[in-house]
């Protein structure tokens, strides 16, 4: 009977140290950052944030509260958990459930939309709204063939990142593109892209317009299939004369751009007439669809990781003119390789060519600035879509920012679904298990093993 209690008094012992471990865990797990207690094992990182989002909010010195508006059974984990990741960065952001069913009365207060998120700055008094719907994309034709909802994209550190600059920030821009020119809209992704910069992008024709606006900060003329009018190439060289940005995307065309080719060649480029291609650096066997080379030291590649790769097709060719202006000064920052070649319909020749480049020209009562990049296929929405690892849409949003010193480049493309990924959901809980738990029980049965040979 003795033994019989005193082999009951281990077990009880052994038990009450277990659950004495298992207690403490949980309140050190329940403590612990999100990274910590979810690991991400996906195949795009959809749960890691970039350093453009660890430098914008680090750098906080306004409070920002995130609301989820909805009702808690009905937020995908995958969106609950990355938004947690942002309350571990700072101190100066807080994550607020607002359940939709249960206190409709405090959504209206908030002037909130059911299953959104909404971002808030008590100090500038701003908020803005992100659709949950908008975080996890899905294939609207699938759902409507099929009806199957297929995902395709993670928006979630893209619309939160860029939500929360909009509202910490009164710095607003407005962006004019130009049409009448033949010129493409714009693709959704860089849309979405100059919007998550808090960009406002409005169309403009500089003919029946007559003028360019006076809160035009940035003109854009997208791949003009046609060339410009007298009157518009005018309008151009007089706004850039009185400080003006421009960004051209030119793009090879068939017909002649004479007034477009002497716009840039006031700035020191020369559009030559033919198509680049690119003997060394070229992807799939076809040297007009050109890997650049990317120069470092421009406000343009700021950030951009050497190893990184851009992608352009069937781009016109740039050169620097040998005799530039008074005042301006030219830097290229993507090229080809020195086996460069300019193709024209009777001769192909040899050389490094230009892709994009910066002009800048003194004036006398500031400076203006001319971006060109010599291909509309940097922000080609196919393109792009199909290679979801290409730098293009940075280094367009990189040229685009540059042209303002109190606006940074926040834009942060979604990342792709259409693979399977995996996340162990407690991955840091196993590494806390053997940290804590295991030993704790070893120490238990070391210590029975302990009592039991001294009892003999």
């Amino acid at each position: 009977m003795t033994r019989k209690l005193k082999k009951g008094g281990y077990t009880a012992i052994l038990s009450v140290i277990v659950i004495a471990a298992v207690v403490i865990l949980n309140l050190i797990v329940g403590r612990l950052p999100e990274k910590v207690r979810q690991w991400d094992m996906s195949s795009s990182r959809i749960y890691t944030l970039g350093g453009t989002t660890k430098d914008l909010v680090k750098g906080l010195d306004k409070d920002v509260t995130i609301y989820v508006v909805a009702a808690p059974d009905s937020v995908d984990k995958r969106i609950t958990s990355f938004i947690k990741r942002y309350e571990d960065l700072s101190g100066h952001i807080k994550v607020e459930t607002v359940d939709s069913v249960l206190h409709p009365d405090q959504v209206k207060k908030l002037k909130a939309q059911d299953n959104t998120l909404l971002v808030s700055c008590d100090s500038t008094g701003r908020t803005e709204s992100i659709a949950l719907m908008d975080i996890i994309k899905i294939d609207e034709m699938s759902y409507y063939y099929y009806g199957q909802s297929k995902e395709t994209e993670f928006d979630g550190e893209g619309q939160l990142t860029g939500a929360i600059s909009r509202v910490i920030n009164d710095v607003q821009k407005t962006v004019y593109v130009t049409e009448g020119h033949g010129e493409p809209a714009l693709g959704a992704a860089a849309s979405d892209m100059l919007k998550k910069s808090n960009l406002t992008v409005n169309s403009l024709n500089l003919l029946t317009g007559g003028s360019i606006p006076e809160d035009c900060e940035l003109l854009l003329i997208n791949a003009p299939a046609s060339d410009l009018a007298n009157d518009e190439k005018k309008m151009i060289s007089d706004y850039l004369d009185k400080g003006g940005r421009v960004m051209i995307l030119a793009g090879y065309a068939e017909k002649d751009r004479p007034n477009l080719s002497a716009l840039m060649n006031d700035y020191g480029l020369n559009l030559e007439n033919g198509l680049a291609a690119d003997t060394r650096n070229f992807y799939q066997n076809n040297p007009y669809y050109i890997f650049p080379t990317i120069q470092a030291g421009s406000e343009v590649t700021n950030g951009i990781d050497e190893k990184s790769t851009a992608l352009v097709l069937q781009s016109a060719a740039l050169t620097q003119r040998e005799d530039l202006p008074e005042g301006v000064e030219v830097t290229p920052f993507m090229e080809t390789s020195d086996e460069g070649m300019l193709v024209t319909a009777d001769k192909q020749t040899q050389g490094t060519y230009i892709l994009g480049a910066v002009a800048e020209k003194t004036l006398s009562s500031g400076t203006a600035r001319l971006t060109v990049f010599s291909t509309p296929s940097l922000i080609d929405e196919g393109l792009n879509t199909s290679f979801t690892n290409l730098i293009n849409l940075d280094l367009f949003m990189n040229a685009v920012t540059a042209n303002f010193d109190d606006v940074s480049n926040v834009s942060i493309p979604a990342k792709s679904l259409d693979v399977t990924y995996n996340t162990v959901t407690h991955g840091g809980m196993w590494g806390i298990l053997f940290i804590f738990v295991i030993p704790v029980v070893t120490l238990a049965a070391g210590l029975m093993i302990w009592l039991k040979r001294r009892r003999l």
